[in-house]
């Protein structure tokens, strides 16, 4: 199942540019993909129809009090999506992908299952202490820890008690099992198993609806969750890492990407939109160039 949140301004052309690689790379009849809708207008409501393997969920409307459509309110909706999702769909692993994310190498599900078969403890796969450049991501982390910190005591829990009373219990189960405050896989593609998305269910982790009063990061939040229901994050074994994500900044040139064998790449958006149409344009060519 790969998951993808589209707010008001995604781009409808680059969303389907991102659903083609998933299809053409993943292949249609190996994934369901989610498009979490949180357009508030159903904008992407006709994908379903547009493609065969494509499922729109509406996103709940937070907007009350909320100054944000990210961090605590992207998680509460994604929990929300994936409640309705467990309704009708079991999978083997859960994608989640930013809308300027692409996949841009041939199975990369391959890979990661059997990364997560080699550890059953490990329930969330991603750029967890290196980043999709090589660089070390702990120091970054560190941050986000002192964020969640601060959220989780006086005087910031005043702001809403049941937030605070709510992060102490998650961190308390999540540091049971090795977590360390920050821990985080970066949001711009991350893989979570079956085993661990199931937990957090059966935790009652996908009914926190509070959460989207946090200002942390909605892979921090998620990150922290996957904790919580008794798994660690990991990265890929560096021998065959075919993960190349970074927050911002793509992590390397276009073709190196391709010689180094990388599968799934963010981000492709920066500030110059022409960066975007040009890396979306490079891999479209790839796909279609290559046989089958």
């Amino acid at each position: 199942m790969v998951l993808i949140p589209a707010g008001p301004d995604t781009v409808r052309a680059n969303l389907e540019d991102t659903i083609d690689s998933i299809n053409y790379y993943i292949g249609v009849d190996a994934c369901r993909v989610a498009i979490v809708d949180d357009s508030r207008r159903d904008s992407f409501r006709d994908l379903a129809g547009a493609f065969p393997n494509i499922l729109v969920v509406r996103a709940p409307d937070f907007r009350e009090g909320l100054r944000s459509r990210k961090g605590g309110p992207l998680l509460a909706k994604e929990l929300s999506a994936l409640r309705t999702l467990l309704e009708s769909w079991r999978f083997d692993m859960l994608l989640k992908m930013d809308t300027d994310t692409l996949v841009i190498g041939e199975r990369p599900q391959f890979e990661v299952r059997a990364a997560f078969e080699q550890d059953r403890d490990v329930g969330m796969i991603g750029a967890f202490k290196r980043r999709g450049d090589g660089t070390d991501k702990q120091q970054a982390m560190y941050e986000k820890g002192l964020e969640l910190t601060r959220e989780m005591t006086l005087p910031a829990g005043l702001r809403h008690p049941a937030l605070m009373l709510t992060l102490r219990r998650l961190v308390r189960l999540a540091e049971r099992h090795g977590y360390k405050r920050g821990d985080t896989c970066t949001g711009g593609a991350y893989f979570m198993s079956w085993r661990a998305v199931d937990a957090m269910r059966a935790g009652g982790h996908l009914d926190l609806a509070m959460l989207r009063y946090s200002r942390l990061s909605e892979d921090s939040l998620m990150a922290l969750l996957c904790g919580a229901a008794g798994y660690r994050l990991a990265d890929m074994p560096a021998e065959r890492d075919s993960l190349a994500i970074n927050w911002r900044g793509l992590p390397m040139p276009l073709e190196a990407l391709v010689s180094a064998n990388k599968k799934i790449v963010h981000p492709i958006k920066t500030a110059d939109p022409t960066t975007e149409a040009h890396v979306r344009a490079y891999f479209r060519r790839r796909r279609m160039s290559s046989p089958g």
